[in-house]
């Protein structure tokens, strides 16, 4: 209504709005007027009157343009007149009507008889019309009850069920397509925003969906919703991570002004995502926020005298604000290397061929982009009074950024020093902080980057570098800069032609301090580290020396005298030399004293330290070795490994020096698996980074290291379980056959390894509570790996079920099968088809051993008891001994009397008497392994067709060649195996196997009947009726119920160790089991008859 009083509805030169004010007002006054007259004025209308306001309300006001423009300018007709009134009744359905009232209406109605001047020829623009029913159709009832349906919506989205959420969703983006600003309410913002962390991944898109697709046309409502969405870039779901980077960056092309720096810090978190697609895409948002060449002129320069767009001056600063905030420039290194070579790009468009222009484009914006950032950096020193190196750290670590994918961004044609003379006075920095040793390290690293590149750099600028970083090798307090120091100054000797000279002098200064009498440990360390690195970057230029360095020399001292020292850093500092050196002469490491010092560092009983620096320096000898092969761009010819007459470097494996690393790796390969599963976090870190070079370049089988993977997807370290997931996703890709066959080996390992962790003291009081809930998300994801192929997913589960049916000569232990229990258990089944499997494998076991281990208890139990009722006394010889009956389990166990002595104190027999005994128990344990084994088997199978709901016949219908069945219901319960009530222990003696063996009996009785599938189709012969005469009825149905329960018997495959089934034993014995699996899930069996 308050738009409306904006139009501007002419009639000559009268507003509109005022001339049907005045027009009511008259219509009132003649209303009055005519109920006087006619003497019909009451006290009641009296009353009414007065307390009528003076004031016409605006909505009769529009109300009556709308009445005054349909009775002129429609036409004159019945149907005129009714659409009056019509509007007038709808706009007074609801308000209680007085006589007075009425004839006012009446008088509107008819407006243009009573008045002379009632509006001929007014005229109302489209848009005004627009208005003026906008205005008009807040009155009724559906607009009234907006806010009800809205609220009622926003209620539905915090339903339980996510269809119903999902479809409230819906409704609410209708509602937001006709009105955008919706979005902008406080109750709908919250709503949606609850909606962007449920818990189903399509109603947490669907949500940023909504919101995405207003965001170009509102950014201001895009900007209340920014922080939210950048926190779903985070989001366990793809397509939900999609959605939130194309929404900041739809929100950034449309405001460029926004403030995005938390946005863009999000964003460039995921450039290192498992899922490649989302690697693509933000690189490809980066490229266009920050490396697109800008559509239309774009010419204006920064207004400080800089030869650098304002747009690029822009993004300069964009980059920084978002370096500010991150802790890593890793992922920034990631963006630009991927954005110089277009990698993002589709590979179609990689087919076709990238765009020349394209390239040359983005090189050139990031050569202005480093210019900018050296400009800024020389601003930043004239602006800050203090503490500079804190405000110019960004720009050096971004300039370092640029530098590392590609130096010659630094280099412009111009003047290709001037990147180098405009940072060399920032190394005579004073400050003694962690900032000032990040900023001088950043510049030295561009120094040394650039200087190479330079044809011919000016002798002043090479002579004060050499100052400078002699100076800080020698006095500098923080490593970082003395490593980057040392570094630098090797290859501005190599590259100025500068000589040997300095860094040979260098040598020989720390090896003499190393090699006298001195006892500050503190510089003797620093003396070792700089002698270390001097010898890894200045090998190669000391090589054209005429005084040799002697390499053999400097390792015996480092032997002799620091590696068996007592002070335990000066040990570790003396190992990471030796690395130093074994990575300038890698040939070393082949021989013999130097492998068994590297193993002994690598052993499981030396300190942690010692073992990550033994593993560091494999892993910095490796990623050297990759830096160099990554450097040659051109395949070199053979090398021929002999100078002077001699061999340069041994043969390994097969390879010259070229790629002597394999032979080098393949060597301590046994030792860095045995690191992974260390009981140290860092230890393992360390070894495992070692795998990923190792797998990276190809140097070892891969089929090596997968149990160790395997067992590593349990590391309580959450980045040691996601990378060795991930390299078990890239070796089940490109080896699935080799992945397969070492599952089980892996499930072994895993159990090695969650014994030690569960261990180790710090571990014991989050693990021991609960552990299978420290194994199962990395079973878990194992198998998810596998699980969309049925017959490999089934490999899995059956080389997990075949360790409870191990022989005699590889059993497992009892805990190893609680485990392997517990695994079983935890697997994250997603269809009947995968339990069904595991129950029926459980069925094939039960059926080929649990009568035969049944029957071996039984023997024990009745030898014991023999033992327990013999009144003569037993000879040290007899004892455990039982008599041999003709098909046993044991041969070799028989009647001891014929061999006893008649001296019972004899040495001879006591000792021949506990050797009987300890084979015997030894026997005795493996039963009752077995039998344990089988208990838990049958307590899985029984926790299995609870939690899925399996009753008998499914399970018997289960067949191995029947496909699975898609659109078959699958539930799960949440309930948690448990085998507490299990006895586990083994018998310490004879005596103990009666408990075992009526446990054994208890849950054979108790499991169910689904493994009738197993019963043998052959006829079974059947017992003689007993002769008894009186009562047959009885007898009758007693010989049919014991047939049944003998032929279930006869089906498990043995007896059942009942006194009433004594007389089977005799009738049956225990010969081979011939099965038949040819029959898609029946299994048959034959029993031989004596």
């Amino acid at each position: 209504m308050g738009a409306a009083s904006q139009d501007n509805l002419e009639r000559d030169s009268v507003c509109p709005l005022c001339f049907c004010k005045q027009q009511l007002n008259v219509l009132q006054t003649y209303c009055q007027s005519q109920i006087k007259e006619n003497g019909k004025k009451t006290a009641a209308s009296t009353s009414k009157k007065s307390a009528k306001p003076a004031e016409v309300p605006a909505v009769d006001i529009i109300q009556q343009i709308l009445l005054s423009y349909l009775q002129e300018s429609g036409p004159q007709d019945d149907g005129n007149l009714f659409t009056r009134w019509f509007y007038l009744c709808i706009w007074n359905k609801e308000n209680q009507h007085s006589q007075e009232e009425i004839i006012y209406y009446l008088a509107r109605l008819k407006s243009k008889e009573i008045l002379r001047d009632s509006g001929n020829g007014l005229a109302i623009s489209r848009d005004s019309a627009k208005k003026i029913c906008l205005a008009l159709g807040q009155k009724n009832s559906f607009c009234r009850g907006f806010d009800k349906i809205l609220a009622l919506l926003l209620a539905s989205l915090r339903e339980n069920s996510p269809v119903i959420r999902a479809k409230a969703l819906r409704a609410v983006s209708s509602i937001v397509e006709a009105d955008p600003e919706v979005l902008g309410d406080k109750r709908v913002q919250s709503a949606v925003e609850g909606r962007f962390c449920d818990s189903a991944i399509s109603v947490r898109e669907a949500a940023l969906e909504l919101v995405g697709r207003h965001i170009a046309s509102h950014p201001d409502v895009g900007l209340k919703y920014i922080e939210k969405v950048a926190e779903r870039i985070k989001d366990t779901g793809v397509s939900v991570r999609k959605r939130a980077i194309k929404i900041i960056r739809d929100l950034c092309a449309s405001n460029p002004n926004t403030d995005t720096t938390h946005a863009f810090v999000e964003i460039i978190s995921r450039v290192n995502d498992e899922e490649s697609s989302v690697q693509d895409l933000v690189c490809k948002t980066f490229y266009e926020l920050w490396f697109e060449e800008p559509t239309g002129s774009h010419k204006h320069l920064v207004a400080d005298g800089s030869s650098v767009p304002m747009e690029i001056a822009k993004k300069t600063e964009q980059i920084v604000d978002m370096l500010r905030k991150m802790t890593n420039h890793q992922p920034l290194i990631t963006i630009i290397k991927r954005n110089l070579t277009l990698d993002f790009l589709p590979q179609s468009t990689k087919a076709a061929g990238i765009n020349s222009y394209m390239v040359a484009s983005i090189q050139k914006r990031c050569e202005l982009i480093c210019k900018r950032l050296l400009e800024r950096i020389l601003q930043v020193e004239e602006g800050a009074a203090k503490e500079m190196e804190i405000h110019m750290l960004p720009y050096i670590v971004a300039l370092q950024a640029f530098c590392i994918v590609d130096p010659t961004l630094c280099i412009p044609v111009t003047d290709p020093s001037k990147f180098v003379v405009t940072l060399q006075p920032y190394l005579n920095i004073q400050v003694d902080s962690k900032s000032a040793a990040q900023l001088l390290e950043s510049i030295i690293f561009v120094i040394d980057a650039v200087l190479p590149l330079i044809r011919k750099p000016t002798q002043n600028v090479v002579e004060e570098l050499e100052k400078d970083l002699k100076h800080m090798i020698v006095r500098h307090s923080y490593l970082t800069v003395v490593h980057a120091c040392i570094k630098c100054l090797c290859a501005l000797s190599e590259s100025a032609g500068r000589g040997p000279g300095l860094v040979e002098n260098l040598v020989n200064i720390f090896y003499k301090h190393l090699s006298g009498a001195n006892s500050d440990s503190q510089l003797l360390g620093r003396s070792l580290f700089c002698l270390g690195l001097l010898l890894r970057y200045g090998y190669q230029l000391m090589q054209t020396s005429e005084n040799q360095l002697d390499f053999p020399k400097i390792i015996n001292l480092l032997q002799r005298k620091y590696l068996l020292r007592d002070d335990f850093s000066l040990k570790v500092r003396a190992l990471q030399t030796l690395g130093y050196i074994l990575i300038a002469k890698p040939e070393f490491m082949l021989q013999k004293d130097m492998l068994k010092l590297i193993e002994t560092a690598l052993s499981s009983e030396v300190d942690y330290r010692l073992k990550i620096q033994g593993l560091q320096n494999l892993y910095e000898y490796l990623r050297d070795a990759e830096s160099q092969l990554t450097a040659e761009s051109t395949v070199k010819p053979p090398v021929r490994c002999e100078i002077n007459g001699r061999s340069k470097v041994p043969v390994a494996a097969g390879a010259g020096d070229t790629n002597i690393c394999g032979g080098i790796i393949q060597l301590y390969w046994s030792s860095i698996l045995e690191r992974c599963l260390d009981t140290n976090d860092q230890v393992r870190q360390s070894a495992l980074k070692i795998v990923e070079v190792v797998l990276r370049q190809g140097l070892v089988h891969p089929i090596t290291c997968v149990p160790h993977l395997i067992a590593l997807e349990m590391d309580p370290l959450e980045g040691n379980s996601k990378l060795a997931h991930h390299l078990l996703m890239n070796m089940n890709e490109k080896y699935p056959l080799f992945f397969e066959s070492r599952l089980g080996d892996g499930l072994q390992m895993s159990f090695k390894f969650f014994e030690s962790i569960v261990s180790n003291h710090k571990m014991a009081a989050n693990i021991k509570s609960n552990p299978i809930a420290f194994v199962k998300p990395g079973i878990s994801r194992i198998y998810r790996l596998i699980r969309s192929n049925r017959n490999s997913r089934n490999k899995f589960v059956h080389s997990i079920v075949r360790k409870f049916e191990s022989d005699s000569r590889s059993r497992s232990t009892v805990s190893f099968l609680v485990y392997c229990a517990e695994v079983l258990a935890s697997l994250p089944f997603t269809c009947s088809d995968e339990p069904l499997y595991l129950i029926y494998d459980i069925n094939r076991i039960i059926h080929l051993k649990a009568g035969g281990v049944e029957s071996n208890l039984k023997r024990w139990t009745s030898m014991s008891q023999s033992q327990n009722t013999v009144d003569m006394p037993t000879l040290p010889g007899e004892r455990h001994v039982v008599m041999q009956e003709p098909g046993g389990y044991y041969d070799n166990v028989g009647y001891a009397h014929e061999r006893v002595n008649a001296n019972p104190c004899s040495t001879s027999d006591v000792d021949m008497a506990k050797v009987q005994v300890d084979v015997d128990m030894a026997k005795v344990q493996g039963d009752c392994l077995d039998a344990i084994a089988l208990q838990l088997l049958l307590k899985l199978k029984r926790h299995l067709k609870v939690v899925y709901s399996l009753d008998d016949a499914r399970c018997q219908s289960f067949s191995l060649k029947e496909p699975p069945k898609s659109g078959e219901t699958f539930s799960r319960q949440n309930i948690p195996f448990n085998v507490s009530s299990t006895n586990i222990s083994l018998p310490s003696c004879l005596q103990d196997v009666a408990s075992v063996y009526q446990d054994f009996k208890t849950v054979l009785h108790e499991d169910s009947m689904d493994f009738a599938v197993f019963i043998p189709s052959v006829q079974i012969r059947k017992r003689p009726t007993p002769r008894n005469t009186t009562n047959p009825t009885p007898r009758s149905t007693t010989r049919v119920r014991r047939t049944a329960a003998s032929s279930v018997t006869k089906a498990r495959g043995g007896a059942r160790g009942d006194d009433s089934d004594d007389s089977d034993d005799d009738d049956w014995t225990g010969g081979p089991r011939v099965l038949d699996f040819s029959g898609g899930g029946r299994v048959t069996r034959q029993r031989v008859q004596v």
